[in-house]
């Protein structure tokens, strides 16, 4: 399938997505539950953020000028997404509609920054970050399942179980995913260590 195939399909998925979360009835839906809010909402608004890179190139320009190699990006995302796995946070998204609109914006600000950063980042930061990003998914979901009282207000304790055992499935995905998407430049980059090796 073409590029541009491709950029139009995820820019039609992107935007009935986007579509179905601004209905009130379907965004409650997904946040009256916690493990639905985060395994769920979480990952679609990070999407949208990163299909829009394809369509927003002056503003792909402009944060490239602050981001070497991808670590402004890369950072800002991470530090997005460890603060939206806060259950005070979260509680705070659904006691307020600023603080929600807040999550919607940062959240696809991250899927954003880190479509854009992976571009340009060496493997070594990537890995970095996948596997800090997989460390911390997999610690909050354990510290979810083995809290004896539910940590967030709003959401009943099996719910905060169900969202501890995605959160560990989602570190594993990642850095599965990761391994996967960059296998090509990992086993060039292998390539080019061992014939160096061989030529010195």
């Amino acid at each position: 399938m073409k590029l541009a195939s491709r950029k139009a399909i995820a820019a039609v998925v992107a935007g009935a997505v986007a579509m179905l979360l601004a209905i009130p009835h379907v965004r409650g839906a997904l946040e009256a539950d916690m493990a639905w809010h985060m395994l769920v909402e979480v990952p679609l608004v990070v999407g949208i953020g990163a299909v829009a890179t394809g369509f927003a190139p002056r503003a792909g320009a402009a944060f490239a000028r602050i981001d070497r190699m991808g670590l402004a990006g890369w950072l800002f995302a991470s530090l997005v997404l460890a603060y939206w796995m806060i259950p005070a946070a979260l509680d705070a998204a659904l006691a307020s509609p600023a603080t929600n609109s807040a999550k919607f914006a940062t959240l696809a600000a991250a899927g954003f920054a880190l479509k854009a950063s992976a571009s340009r980042s060496p493997l070594a930061l990537e890995a970095f970050f996948v596997g800090n990003f997989a460390w911390m998914s997999a610690t909050a979901g354990l510290l979810y399942q083995e809290a004896e009282a539910q940590l967030c207000l709003n959401y009943l304790a099996d719910g905060q179980q169900r969202a501890g055992r995605g959160l560990v499935m989602v570190s594993i995905a990642c850095g599965i995913a990761w391994l996967v998407a960059r296998r090509r430049r990992l086993g060039l980059e292998l390539e080019r260590r061992v014939n160096r090796r061989a030529a010195g």
